[in-house]
């Protein structure tokens, strides 16, 4: 099983987050399927999908989607199909982002990202955004509220990641994961780079508790007071 763990590493930090998720869920009782996607959840997969899926229009001559830019603020409107074959569907707004050139960038001010109804469909598969993501500290600090479904699983993001330059190391605190309509988790954990490689562990407290390390992408997890266990393979 592999996972998508991806942090942009800079610069140094402080302070923390808060959620409001209920530590409700029972891992024993979800799939192998389900906790991989609640491990992503916590490794900001739908934040960082989120933010990628849109930068991409960044000075493409594609009439889809729209594009409209007032002030620091771009809106992206969809309900169209791109060059490339993809339905693009709902609306988003980027806020202060270096990847625009129709913006000009200030580090001093966040960057944020909405997402409403966001959908991306290709040869019947569709992924789906909806809430935000906002960057401070010149890109040290993540704080994302996101709602996604990806592979047909429905989760809710709530997370707050702070970064530090000299250790390469992003802590992940004060943040919940949800899988929607079952229950929610609380999370903390870390990731680090270390010569080009990407290491996490993770801790999610729900009713029971999942223990995750993902090493390159690579995923191994146990649930405490059972037997069941994943190894990286």
């Amino acid at each position: 099983m592999r996972v998508f763990v991806c942090l942009v590493l800079l610069g140094a930090c402080g302070g923390g987050g808060s959620t409001n998720v209920k530590p409700t869920l029972k891992f024993a009782d979800r799939s192998d399927s389900e906790i991989a996607a609640l491990i992503n959840a916590a490794g900001g997969t739908a934040m960082f999908s989120a933010q990628s899926q849109l930068d991409q229009f960044a000075g493409t001559t594609d009439p889809c989607p729209a594009v409209a830019v007032a002030g620091s603020t771009i809106t992206l409107t969809g309900g169209c199909t791109t060059t490339g074959g993809v339905m693009f569907g709902g609306t988003a707004s980027v806020t202060n982002s270096p990847a625009w050139d129709q913006i000009t960038y200030n580090p001093a001010n966040d960057t944020t990202y909405e997402l409403m109804a966001v959908s991306f469909t290709q040869s019947g598969l569709a992924t789906n955004y909806d809430g935000r993501v906002t960057i401070s500290g010149n890109y040290t600090t993540y704080d994302a509220d996101i709602t996604s479904n990806l592979l047909g699983i429905d989760t809710r993001s709530d997370l707050h990641y702070e970064c530090d330059r000299g250790s390469q190391t992003c802590d992940l605190s004060g943040s919940g994961i949800e899988l929607l309509g079952v229950g929610g988790a609380l999370v903390g954990g870390s990731v680090t780079i270390a010569g080009g490689a990407t290491s996490s562990s993770f801790t999610l407290r729900g009713v029971d508790t999942v223990t995750a390390h993902v090493t390159q992408g690579c995923v191994e997890w146990s649930i405490s007071g059972t037997q069941r266990a994943h190894a990286c393979m």
